[in-house]
């Protein structure tokens, strides 16, 4: 079967000689119609920089959405034509996987049932059934928004919160786009891109601000200092964690989502006084799987538009284009289609 695979050099190519799997008692078959490209975890694992993704060559992609179409005999918790999110690819002798959501077809774990029957189990809590009314391409995007989601549950927000997300990508606008949703209306964000600015603003970001214009980030800097209750910091680098100290309020929180793979933290702790640091940098699947509902409802009833957050929809054959997109900052979240609907 069809797939995209990484090699080692970081080379990127559709195969098609991929081994069909084969889904044991608890297991469900996934054809699957949409996957996105993760613009962090993905590209790292092209460059070489994930620790834990360092057997090539290797099928990418983990957030993946298809519909059942086989379905083994303990299986409970899906049947045929549900779609379901992040199912995932078994290893093969040929090739490794890194989840492995870009290929035809995928397995889902019903681990319910496992868990049931005494057995453990592999990672199967997040893949859960999409309602009726959503596309392939918006349930993949639902996994960046129930992992974002699940950090603000994590990060105890309050509705009066001052809150400044730094970052105008994917993560940053997922962000955004569930605050807004919940009813958070203070939010302001930092990012180095008008067109995904635009966005955050269409989205209900109340004050936006570009790196790139030197006097209105020194302006905007100097006015929050001291204000801010909640700095999200979708990077995670040593300058804008240290930005976040210097504007944060007295019994504020930083909460850091994007650490950097590999990054030391090297931080004057003279500037840490009396506020919270958190780190929230990987999702936890009970709290994600949490989320699945009250994310799907919200894009069932327009709150979470979809749309600004999709920049590219190609079928898999134009795989380069999406990545290209990612690598030259052209795009925002990119889904490769391997029959699905948008």
């Amino acid at each position: 079967m069809k797939g995209i695979i990484v090699e080692k050099d970081g080379t990127i190519r559709l195969a098609d000689d991929i081994p069909m799997p084969e889904p044991g008692p608890y297991e469900a078959l996934v054809k699957i119609e949409s996957c996105m490209i993760c613009n962090g975890t993905d590209m790292e694992i092209i460059r070489g920089e994930l620790p834990e993704a360092q057997v090539f060559p290797t099928v990418l992609g983990h957030e993946s959405a298809g519909r059942v179409v086989k379905i083994g005999e303990k299986v409970k918790a899906y049947k045929i034509g549900d779609m379901v999110v992040r199912a995932s690819l078994p290893a093969s002798d040929k090739y490794a996987s890194s989840w492995g959501g870009f290929s035809e077809y995928g397995l889902v774990t019903d681990a319910k049932a496992m868990e049931e029957d005494g057995k453990s189990y592999a990672p199967g809590l997040t893949q859960q059934v999409v309602p009726a009314g959503i596309t392939a391409v918006q349930a993949s995007l639902m996994i960046t928004l129930k992992e974002t989601c699940s950090a603000v549950n994590r990060m105890n927000v309050k509705k009066e919160d001052h809150i400044v997300i730094v970052g105008d990508g994917p993560v940053g606008l997922c962000f955004l786009s569930n605050l807004i949703c919940e009813g958070y209306t203070d939010v302001q964000m930092i990012g180095n891109r008008d067109s995904s600015l635009e966005i955050a603003k269409k989205i209900g970001a109340k004050e936006v601000c570009n790196n790139h214009d030197a006097d209105r980030k020194a302006e905007f800097l100097e006015k929050e200092k001291g204000k801010v209750t909640l700095y999200l910091d979708t990077i995670g680098s040593l300058t804008t964690i240290d930005q976040g100290m210097k504007i944060i309020a007295q019994e504020g929180k930083i909460a850091v989502y994007g650490l950097r793979t590999g990054n030391e933290l090297k931080l004057d702790i003279s500037q840490m006084r009396n506020f919270t640091v958190q780190f929230v940098q990987w999702p936890i699947e009970t709290e994600e799987m949490k989320t699945h509902d009250q994310i799907a409802e919200a894009i069932l009833n327009g709150e979470l538009n979809t749309d600004l957050l999709i920049s590219h929809v190609f079928p898999v054959e134009r795989f380069q284009e999406g990545f290209d997109a990612i690598k030259e900052k052209r795009a925002l979240k990119v889904a490769l289609l391997f029959g699905g609907d948008r």
